[in-house]
């Protein structure tokens, strides 16, 4: 991530950590890490953010025209300035609605600015520049007619998410309309779920799409999520590696081809969302998937995570099992990995605070702070789906 903008002050981590309790021990808080783990665990018992979390919402929000959720319009000079390529723009939206609405959940303060927040993200996923690659590369027009869930998954669950935070019914007609399409074409294959390009099948994108079905009853009192359980009765007979707790890569319905190999990130993406719905099935995977994947060095202060298995390379294919393994530690609990996790991740990337606002200057991957920012402040699925109503309700807006 880069910016044309001069810096003007850095703000050390001590500093930073001020008013959040007690500044951490040298040895606690490695250079280049900016709060430690049990202050992120920490933040919804405080019903307060991390300094370093407020920084980032800075980020997101603070400059005119080129911050990512400065207006509806369909601007995309932030994703320009960070270099993120066309078909990538989809995930980075998603991945920051889903922090926003953990933020909503920590602090009632800043409820109303992640609501905000929530509904410029749903504005800008159905702008053409987030979804025009199904067009380019030939599958329709009407990027959630049919197929194409690695879009219209998230963009159901961020309608969900949007009213859950807001108790404003502004998608409403929309998120039912959507969430009807998902249901029916589950409904309608011969396979538990749906594809993403055409015979392209990721458990991940449909772990998006399941779990936006569990938001829809939450709101609405129906009972769509009665098709989680052939799913997951699915993807645990035909696409998981039992012994080694891990997902293959992509199964393929038109030849029931599965890629032979497992991938980390795809695995850690899935668990997570899974947790929310059902924490047994997730539970029963993750010693394993950590055994696999995961590898602790530099005493114990790090660990990192291999993307597939047979290889001591770690963070290959996309470049991001070690991020969505941060995501998955949070949603377990797991303090010990996660922290070992970011000592790992946060300081190569050369984080500064410059004028209240968080920057990377070397991002590990193309979705680096998106996933960290939503890893610092995950409240959990589950607990998200359990999110109380808004004070005051925008009803009708």
């Amino acid at each position: 991530m880069r910016f044309t903008l001069k810096t003007t002050a850095i703000v050390s981590a001590a500093a930073l950590l001020a008013g959040f309790g007690p500044p951490p021990r040298a040895a606690e808080l490695p250079p280049g890490r900016l709060a430690t783990t049990e202050d992120y665990f920490a933040q919804q018992a405080k019903q307060a953010v991390t300094p370093d979390v407020m920084a980032q919402l800075a980020y997101m929000n603070y400059i005119d025209f080129i911050s990512p959720f400065y207006s509806r319009g369909c601007s995309f000079e932030a994703w320009e300035l960070k270099h993120t390529p066309q078909r990538v723009i989809k995930y980075s939206i998603a991945f920051y609605a889903y922090g926003l609405a953990s933020v909503a959940l920590i602090d009632p303060k800043l409820r109303a600015l992640a609501g905000h927040d929530l509904d410029i993200a749903v504005s800008k996923m159905k702008c053409k520049r987030v979804w025009g690659d199904w067009e380019e590369d030939g599958f329709g027009t009407d990027p959630i007619e049919k197929e194409n869930i690695m879009y219209k998954g998230h963009l159901n669950l961020m309608y969900g998410l949007y009213q859950l935070v807001t108790g404003s019914r502004r998608y409403e007609a929309e998120h039912a309309h959507l969430t009807r399409i998902i249901h029916d074409e589950i409904a309608a294959n011969p396979f538990a779920g749906i594809v993403c390009e055409p015979d392209n099948y990721f458990v991940q994108c449909n772990s998006v799409a399941y779990l936006s079905l569990w938001v829809y009853d939450r709101l609405h009192g129906t009972d769509y999520r009665a098709a989680t359980r052939a799913w997951l009765d699915f993807i645990q007979k035909d696409l998981i590696d039992p012994e080694r707790g891990a997902f293959y890569l992509s199964y393929h319905p038109e030849s029931g081809a599965v890629k032979p190999w497992i991938s980390a990130y795809t695995t850690a993406w899935t668990l997570a969302m899974v947790h929310g719905m059902d924490p047994a099935f997730s539970e029963r995977y993750y010693p394993r998937f950590k055994q696999t994947f995961v590898e602790v060095y530099d005493e114990g202060r790090k660990a990192r995570v291999r993307e597939t298995a047979g290889t001591d390379d770690a963070d290959g294919g996309v470049g991001l099992a070690s991020a969505f393994t941060l995501l998955l530690a949070r949603e377990m609990g797991d303090q010990q990995l996660f922290d070992q996790l970011l000592n790992h991740l946060e300081p190569p990337a050369k984080p500064s605070i410059v004028s209240a606002s968080l920057r990377y200057e070397h991002p590990g991957s193309l979705l680096f702070d998106e996933l960290l920012f939503l890893a610092k402040v995950h409240a959990g699925f589950g607990a998200l789906l359990r999110m109380p109503p808004p004070a005051a309700k925008l009803a009708g807006k």
